[in-house]
């Protein structure tokens, strides 16, 4: 899963020094995956480790303040932008029902 400083899920790749995300592609060696923050923080939690599970509620509680707690509906919303942004990258997110989601390569 890519060394201290790389996660790598599929092409789906994580710098934790640079803090961002990158695609690697055959075409292009890296190509910056661009998020808003909080499916930029939604996807960060899913890849710290990769195929731990997060309920909604993990990430409401990581992505809210003390006053705004985001709903599932706001959870369930950056999820599926996430996996329509990632839709080629050999990576999925994956629900396990009544427990959560996690990310994975895709089979």
């Amino acid at each position: 899963n890519g060394g201290e400083d790389q996660v790598v899920v599929g092409a789906l790749v994580y710098d934790r020094l640079a803090n961002r995300f990158f695609i690697q592609t055959d075409q292009a060696p890296l190509q910056p995956l661009e998020l808003p923050a909080r499916e930029f923080s939604v996807l960060q939690l899913l890849m710290s480790p990769p195929g731990r599970v997060f309920s909604k509620r993990a990430l409401s509680d990581k992505l809210s303040g003390f006053d705004d707690a985001l709903g599932d509906n706001a959870i369930e919303a950056f999820i599926s932008r996430l996996r329509r942004k990632l839709a080629h990258s050999g990576t999925t997110i994956r629900t396990l029902r009544g427990l959560g989601y996690l990310i994975e390569p895709t089979a």
